[in-house]
């Protein structure tokens, strides 16, 4: 009898049970996900379209290797106006300045979950996902479509469909234009100056802050070295990091410029980057460094060999193509990231055509003043112009140099002294 009670209960707490499961289960999927789905993309589209400004977006293209760009995106049932702080000239001589405005069209669809796609023709968002030619399909490798990861009035979080770089997007308080302006005023101050060290809690780290990457070499605690590359972006304050950096204990990820310092410090963190040395103002220069050669008296401000490995390529050039070298430069590449994907570059202008390979400039004593110049990448046309390998081997193999500058604070001219062989010798200047 005492069983058949036991049975009795057990059959009605586990009916008692199996009713209230259903319950919450009728309550929680009380709609079907295409329902939920449509809901999420209304809101989703009603959000995007909720602002008289538009949104900043943080986009990093490729592997992150270029760092970030600032776009703003006002979008209007489909249509969305875009800036960016890239610079774009046409083959036929077109031009798109920064801040310069092109509408295309967007959708925001169902696809497994909700995406949005930029999925007609924008020339300033589809610059680094277009094919680059018949041998280069995937251009830069970068997304055009993105997964809504967090949604919210005023921040939207995305990761690119096929190469899962993050995006994140922010409501404008100012017009586009004013915006952009911002960013591009903070690229050229911090651009101008770049840094070369950085100090955490008061240790000091030697960087390059090269093509929107921070890189830098960080001792682990079993001595092992970690090579660290981290993209950037600007901002109207300073930078963003791609992600947050723990360093010496110490966590970052946003920086701002101080003005009146000329510091650029850790926003809320123990991490700062002093002004430059004229060592360090070279090697992160901005600006093209030019040799000088005189081409009717076969003359230069070079030391003999180097001077006559230069005229051998510049007559044979003149043979081959017709064509004189008009400019003979080192220091930033102006074609670089638009047209080559070497920031720092020994460049030529020969007739009409721009000629890069890539090189890195690196301090190597800042007390003796030794630098390292050394030839990385062949560059935009560099293929066509080959006879000038033994110019570029001739001042890598020499390297480095001991510098001498016409002034420390604001040099003008510099000149180079093979540290190995103190008749190698060249100047170069603005």
């Amino acid at each position: 009898m005492m069983k058949k009670i036991y049975y009795i209960l057990f059959l009605l707490l586990a009916g008692f049970c199996f009713n209230s499961c259903v319950s919450e289960e009728e309550d929680l999927f009380d709609k079907s996900a295409a329902e939920r789905m449509n809901e999420a993309l209304t809101k989703y589209k009603a959000i995007l379209q909720d602002d008289p400004q538009g949104w900043v977006m943080e986009f990093y293209p490729s592997d992150r290797s270029m760092g970030g760009y600032t776009y703003t995106a006002k979008f209007d049932n489909g249509k969305v106006d875009m800036t960016s702080e890239l610079s774009l000239n046409s083959s036929s001589g077109d031009k798109w300045p920064a801040g310069t405005v092109v509408t295309s069209y967007y959708r925001v669809i169902s696809e497994q979950s909700a995406l949005l796609t930029f999925d007609t023709y924008n020339l300033l968002f589809h610059f680094f996902s277009e094919p680059r030619g018949s041998s280069d399909v995937d251009g830069y490798a970068s997304d055009y479509e993105f997964v809504f990861m967090e949604v919210s009035e005023d921040r939207i979080v995305l990761k690119g469909k096929k190469y899962g770089n993050k995006m994140v997007m922010t409501k404008l308080t100012e017009s586009a234009g004013s915006y952009m302006q911002k960013v591009l005023d903070m690229q050229e101050k911090m651009a101008a100056v770049p840094r070369m060290k950085m100090v955490v809690a008061g240790k000091e780290y030697a960087i390059s802050m090269v093509g929107k990457l921070l890189s830098y070499t960080d001792k682990k605690e079993d001595s092992s070295l970690e090579n660290i590359d981290m993209a950037y972006i600007y901002t109207p304050e300073g930078f963003r990091l791609y992600e947050p950096l723990t360093v010496n204990g110490v966590t970052f990820q946003e920086f701002v410029y101080d003005e009146a310092s000329d510091i650029i410090k850790g926003k809320d963190a123990d991490v700062s980057f002093p002004y430059p040395t004229a060592l360090e103002l070279f090697c992160g220069t901005t600006s093209q460094w030019y040799f000088t050669f005189d081409s009717s008296k076969k003359t230069g401000e070079m030391d003999e060999d180097l001077l006559k490995l230069f005229f051998a390529a510049y007559d044979e050039n003149l043979d081959f193509y017709g064509e004189q070298f008009l400019e003979w430069y080192l220091g930033a590449n102006p074609l670089y990231p638009s047209q080559d994907t070497n920031p720092y570059c020994m460049g030529w202008l020969s007739g009409r055509y721009y000629i890069c390979h890539g090189v890195n400039l690196s301090i190597v004593d800042e007390a003796s003043k030794k630098i390292a110049i050394q030839a990385t990448a062949e560059g935009f046309n560099y293929s066509f112009y080959s006879y000038l390998d033994p110019v570029v081997e001739y001042i890598d193999e020499h390297s480095p140099y001991v510098v001498e500058f016409d002034n420390d604070k604001q040099p003008t001219k510099v000149k180079f002294v093979s540290a190995a062989d103190s008749k190698v010798w060249f100047s170069v200047e603005l």
